[in-house]
């Protein structure tokens, strides 16, 4: 009998998007997540919520795919993680998310095709369960393991990322998935979009461009 070798990579749980649904945590929730959540959990949990990676995205990230000193995290068909094409992205890690990987890292360093979360963290259920402890234990109803997702797209658009760089992000197939989250965008853009537009209008915004381009003209002339 011809037994065949080769390594069969788990399949990787895919979260399906609830369709009209949003939860999503506040600055305070996000502390009281970290201050109760398990340290052993803490650095997969803020991957989900500071980089708005799905479950399965996370726990199947490798060595390779992390690449701390460019502070990015990356997703591709490689891995067989990728629910859909537009899913192949680059996110960036936040110095904070950086600070939480890093001792992990240096601990027990990911060789390039190595899990960089254990593989008791890539058990769904048990993270699942672990959500819910959480939650109960800081009074948040309400939250699913994937609202760390929404909480990520959310304060993304609180914070003015444009909506073409939040579907990138959050690797949506469509620019209408992440519409969701502008309801969020802060009013106070709306002025400042409306100065750049009448700027562009008014043909003000070419002026600057040439008043500023004569100003570097004449700093090198000088220099």
């Amino acid at each position: 009998m011809i037994r065949d070798w080769r390594v069969v990579r788990p399949q990787v749980r895919r979260e399906r998007e609830p369709a009209g649904r949003e939860r999503w945590l506040s600055a305070d929730e996000n502390q009281a997540v970290e201050e109760a959540c398990p340290v052993e959990w803490w650095p997969l949990v803020a991957m989900l919520i500071y980089t708005g990676l799905r479950v399965g995205e996370a726990q199947g990230l490798l060595g390779e795919d992390v690449r701390l000193a460019e502070r990015r995290v990356s997703i591709h068909e490689g891995n067989r993680h990728v629910k859909t094409p537009s899913s192949v992205r680059d996110v960036p890690i936040a110095e904070p998310l950086a600070e939480i990987l890093a001792p992990i890292l240096w601990r027990l360093p990911a060789g390039p095709a190595d899990p960089v979360f254990a593989s008791s963290l890539g058990d769904y259920r048990a993270l699942r369960r672990t959500w819910r402890r959480i939650c109960e234990a800081v009074g948040i109803h309400g939250a699913t393991l994937h609202d760390c997702r929404h909480t990520f797209g959310v304060h993304c658009a609180q914070a003015g990322v444009p909506i073409a760089r939040l579907q990138k992000l959050l690797g949506h197939a469509t620019p209408a998935m992440a519409l969701r989250y502008m309801k969020h965008a802060p009013e106070a853009y709306f002025a400042e979009d409306a100065a750049k537009v009448a700027a562009s209008l008014t043909g003000e915004l070419d002026r600057e461009r040439e008043a500023r381009a004569a100003a570097a003209r004449a700093n090198l002339r000088t220099a």
